[in-house]
């Protein structure tokens, strides 16, 4: 199953290549360059870049126990983007606003993590992940208040998106999500356990304290590097983990994989749309597309289990 879902995501990248504002025939040379050098990074790339983000997201879901947990509620998209906007704002070369976002991101990780006094609690970690999205996101207001010459460029990196890409950063995107996935994976079975509260983990042996410190880590990582690329895209970390525990089953190491498998499919949907929808050659923000589907997808959840939630 797992290596059809592979052949798919295949067939799903090479399928996007055909879209776009422009129609091109693929045994034109000029257009076979273009496919080559500019479709297909991309393509890959923003699958890569949503990888990340439905990675990122099960594991702040299942290893925090919240469903709502995704990189905004833990601060870490936030955090990331602020240094993204003081870099953009501020004027530096392009190749430095990555570095600010990640730097950034790593000192909002560490915040929430002092501020919530360690791993020990999921629920102060998340709390602590909302003051710093909270903060984060008045002093990225002030940002383009202050710095008004620049207010375009900052929104529309705000909004998410994907221009060009080389393969400098493709390969730096790959490196981090299989490391990633190969340490999450490997950690499969013990943070299985951190899912059930906190004395029954300890029962089984497991250190909560280090465990929840690296796989919080880990995710945040997988964060602060797809924003610093991609700009801010939400949704993608909350509803993917969703859809792949009510498809497959709800073990860790099903829930990564399909949660990956399913965000980077989402993300390569969102943006083959953003490019293609306007036929004059201009792109939607791949953020506006991601979420008008998680607004769709919440208020089917809602609609769909509100006599789960609550009774009047």
């Amino acid at each position: 199953m797992r290596y059809l879902w592979l052949l798919f995501v295949v067939v799903a990248i090479a399928s996007s290549l055909f879209f776009g504002s422009v129609k091109l025939d693929i045994l034109s040379g000029d257009n076979f360059d273009i496919i080559t050098n500019l479709r297909l990074p991309r393509a890959v790339f923003s699958f890569l870049i949503g990888a990340m983000l439905g990675l990122s997201g099960s594991v702040y879901q299942l290893v925090l126990r919240n469903p709502l947990a995704d990189s905004f509620t833990t601060g870490a998209a936030s955090s990331s983007a602020l240094g993204a906007v003081f870099a953009i704002a501020a004027g530096f070369p392009p190749v430095y606003v990555p570095p600010f976002a990640f730097l950034t991101g790593i000192l909002g990780l560490w915040l929430v993590y002092t501020l919530s006094g360690g791993a020990n609690g999921a629920v102060t970690m998340i709390l602590c992940g909302v003051i710093v999205n909270i903060v984060a996101s008045s002093i990225m207001g002030f940002i383009k208040f202050y710095f008004d010459e620049s207010l375009s460029s900052v929104i529309f990196w705000l909004m998410g998106g994907f221009s060009y890409i080389d393969f400098y950063e493709l390969a730096i995107v790959f490196i981090v999500l299989t490391a990633s996935f190969i340490y999450l994976n490997s950690r499969a079975a013990v943070l299985d356990m951190l899912v059930f509260d906190d004395s029954t983990a300890r029962t089984g042996g497991v250190d909560i304290r280090k465990e929840r410190a690296a796989a919080f880590i880990t995710a945040t990582i997988l964060v602060s590097v797809a924003v610093s690329y991609s700009g801010l895209i939400g949704f993608v970390g909350l509803i993917v983990p969703h859809i792949a525990r009510s498809t497959f089953r709800p073990d860790m190491k099903s829930n990564l994989y399909y949660s990956m498998i399913f965000g980077g499919l989402l993300l390569l949907g969102a943006d083959t749309f953003a490019r293609s929808a306007i036929s004059s050659g201009a792109e939607l923000p791949v953020g506006i597309v991601t979420a008008v589907i998680g607004g769709v997808f919440f208020f089917y959840i809602l609609v769909k289990r509100r006599a789960e939630m609550w009774h009047d």
